[in-house]
Formats: C-alpha cells, structure tokens, sequence
C-alpha cells in the first residue's frame, strides 16, 4: 500500500511536468516534444522531490 502512496503522486508530478513542457515546445514549434515533456516531467520530479527532503530534514 506505501508504494501507491508513493507512486501516484510522483506519476502526477511528472505528468504534469509533460503536459506543460509538452505544451510550451509544441507552441515554440520545437521539434521532438515528447523528449522536452518527459525530460520537464523528471526535472519537475527531481525538484519536488528535493525541496520535500528538505523540507523533511528541517523538521
């Protein structure tokens, strides 16, 4: 069960992550938005996941 705690939220963080890199190198006219989506979906992963293990050690 901790591992859909877990799991689901970090699926859409990067899929949030996507849509938007998606979206913006799709309206820049970018060629291969699906790279630009997944490499923003894993750096918004990275980025959530570092600022709650900060916020994790301060507490």
């Amino acid at each position: 069960m901790f591992v859909l705690v877990v799991a689901v939220p970090a699926l859409l963080v990067v899929v949030l992550g996507y849509t938007v890199g998606h979206a913006l190198w799709s309206a820049v006219g970018g060629p291969a938005p699906e790279l630009a989506g997944w490499v923003t979906g894993l750096l918004l992963l990275g980025v959530v996941g570092w600022v709650l293990l900060r916020w994790a050690r301060r507490r």
